[in-house]
């Protein structure tokens, strides 16, 4: 069986930063927010893995997020969805607002590679029951500013079903 991926992933600009400051308003207009370039593949295995468009229910798969760089800022995914293809269905939650996973014996911690790319791996395919076999990938994929040249991300905690760990970065 053929399991087709298709994909829709959100590219937000979210500025955040950990100290609170006041910004004039007529200043506020000068702040130019940059333009996240951004794709996403589907990978079989890994990372590093054959680059597909198509797979079947027992291949692991690697969910892969790179973007351009962007001087003092830091790639964030979270709050990521699945759901079938068919009409009325209904996203289901999978990765939370910090990249942790919600579904551990099926997708794994978002995990970076580096500053601007991020991945989530997929051990176990999955399939909505209905006529179509598509399943559609949402993720909310963010910049956020760095602090002093470091990208500081949340830790997630690990069970039993993972098979990798996230470093503090």
């Amino acid at each position: 069986m053929i399991m087709v991926i298709r994909t829709a992933v959100v590219f937000l600009l979210v500025i955040s930063t950990a100290i609170a400051a006041k910004i004039p308003e007529k200043d506020a207009k000068k702040i130019h927010l940059p333009a996240a370039k951004c794709t996403f593949s589907v990978h079989k295995e890994g990372p590093q893995g054959e680059q597909i468009i198509g797979t079947n229910l027992n291949s692991e798969l690697y969910y892969k997020i790179k973007c351009e760089p962007e001087r003092g800022y830091c790639l964030h995914v979270g709050n990521c969805t699945v759901s079938g293809d068919g009409p009325g269905q209904q996203a289901y939650p999978i990765i939370d607002e910090d990249g942790c996973t919600k579904e551990p014996s099926l997708f794994e911690h978002v995990q970076y590679e580096d500053d601007f790319t991020a991945g989530i791996y997929n051990p176990l395919p999955i399939r909505f029951r209905g006529s179509s076999s598509a399943v559609q990938f949402f993720c909310v994929t963010t910049f956020v500013p760095s602090i002093h040249g470091k990208c500081e991300r949340k830790l997630c905690t690990w069970n039993e079903y993972s098979s990798r760990y996230n470093k503090e970065q």
